[in-house]
């Protein structure tokens, strides 16, 4: 728009209106040549819509949608990998990271004895055929797309139990303080469906990254796709590493790096809270069946022990990152042992409530059960196992528990001489006290104090000493 001063010369005199149509011009030519200029956004935007720009990623991504049987898969040429994190960067802004997030990691391979070697890695979500992330997840916030085959993490519906990320053995979905939910890799989909490049992709300047169309059929089964990852039959992940050379034997460079995981501390008295209720239910059924102990004075022992199970169930909602969610997480019980964890002590404490009400061999007995069962769907979430001969493991490279022996004796080494001492006080000081006709109300109380605190100690263990394969680091 022209903007005309001209209608203020009309009435004024003769030196004005010449000011006034001299400032009109000036202005209209301002106006005239910021139309013509162009940007760096306009120009960029020009040669984009011209398909010059496009087309320069074309050989690097599909032109056509993945057959049936088929899907999207990152394949990555380790030859052209320079470890320069352009990929990195570009992955975070274009997807609007936080400052402490990123989706795309660098790690670095190095050779073994006597065979000098170094090779960057670039790593993301490996989009598996089976993911775990989505098989465990309680509340269906994993999604993967049944044409492309790329497996989207749902912000709006993930709760932040962070249980993925202790399924997926890549360390790929990321749990973001800040929002109170996990994030993760979508190889861009929004941009491959318009024919646009991924950003790893397209700012990487040798090219080291593309996508492919890969058969399912093809993908792993076995082995691991990079030195140092999980074994591939696991979740049968479909990036591809390749090079032109022959790859020395090498090892990541974090490989024996001591480092102790999160420790998940509601998740760890809510394990040993819960257990500890189950149990007492069970011995308390058992010994009204035996006829220890008669069903009138069996209330207040299992008010007591109904409580600690509450405490524990309770307690376990300060884990999620959104807590208000919580109660989606029955969502998943098809295919996930936490969703199934949580309905099992769901229903567990109201027969719980049931049996304190009303204590009889009947509601003992189903309560007693309803125990089991919820223990059960525990082991299967974590899978527990007694940690033992860790000084043997910690001297020997080849055992699988090696690395977690040496976090063990070596970054918590005070807490393993805690747990002896418990051990001998429960074991061997308190019975001598017994015997010695010493108050057993007393001591039986001390030693279940004892025993509790033994156990969150090992369930501390379970989660920060906990050391497997993965994908390469620094």
């Amino acid at each position: 728009m022209i903007y005309d001063l001209a209608s203020e010369a009309s009435s004024g005199g003769g030196a004005a209106s010449e000011i006034i149509n001299h400032k009109s011009k000036i202005i209209n030519e301002a106006l005239l040549e910021q139309q013509t200029l162009r940007t760096p956004v306009a120009l960029f935007a020009d040669e984009y819509d011209s398909k010059s720009v496009r087309q320069r990623f074309t050989h690097l991504i599909p032109l056509s949608k993945p057959n049936p049987g088929e899907q999207y898969a990152f394949h990555v040429n380790l030859d052209a990998c320079t470890g320069c994190k352009a990929c990195v960067a570009a992955c975070h802004s274009l997807n609007g990271l936080d400052d402490e997030e990123s989706w795309r990691d660098v790690g670095l391979l190095v050779g073994l004895k006597m065979k000098p070697y170094v090779q960057t890695v670039t790593t993301a979500c490996h989009h598996c055929e089976d993911p775990a992330c989505s098989n465990g997840c309680p509340v269906l916030a994993y999604d993967k797309d049944p044409v492309t085959g790329i497996v989207r993490h749902l912000d709006d519906q993930c709760i932040g139990c962070s249980y993925c990320i202790l399924k997926c053995p890549y360390e790929v979905p990321k749990f973001n303080l800040k929002r109170g939910i996990v994030r993760k890799c979508d190889m861009c989909q929004g941009r491959l469906a318009e024919g646009e490049a991924p950003a790893c992709v397209q700012a990487c300047p040798n090219e080291a990254i593309k996508i492919k169309v890969v058969k399912l059929r093809e993908a792993p089964n076995r082995g691991s796709i990079i030195a140092g990852a999980f074994d591939s039959s696991y979740t049968r992940p479909t990036t591809s590493y390749v090079s032109a050379k022959a790859l020395p034997d090498a090892r990541p460079a974090d490989e024996r790096q001591l480092r102790l995981d999160h420790a998940h501390t509601p998740l760890a008295v809510m394990l040993v809270l819960t257990q500890m209720s189950a149990g007492s239910f069970l011995i308390m059924a058992l010994a009204v069946w035996m006829g220890f102990v008669g069903t009138e004075v069996t209330r207040l022992t299992l008010l007591t022990a109904l409580t600690v199970g509450v405490v524990g169930i309770a307690l376990s909602v300060l884990h999620l990152g959104q807590p208000l969610k919580a109660w989606r997480a029955f969502l998943g019980w098809r295919k996930s042992w936490l969703s199934r964890e949580i309905i099992a002590f769901g229903v567990f404490a109201k027969l719980g409530a049931l049996a304190v009400l009303w204590p009889s061999k009947v509601t003992l007995s189903l309560v007693a059960l309803a125990g089991v069962l919820a223990v059960y769907t525990s082991v299967m979430v974590y899978v527990l196992f007694e940690m033992r001969e860790i000084q043997k493991a910690r001297r020997d490279e080849a055992s699988p528990w090696h690395m977690s022996a040496r976090i063990l004796t070596e970054k918590l080494p005070h807490l393993l001489r805690a747990r002896r001492v418990m051990l001998a006080i429960v074991g061997v000081v308190l019975p001598m006290v017994i015997i010695t006709q010493f108050q057993v109300p007393f001591v039986f109380t001390l030693s279940v104090a004892i025993t509790l605190c033994s156990q969150l100690i090992e369930r501390h263990y379970f989660f920060t000493a906990c050391h497997g394969p993965k994908m390469p680091g620094n």
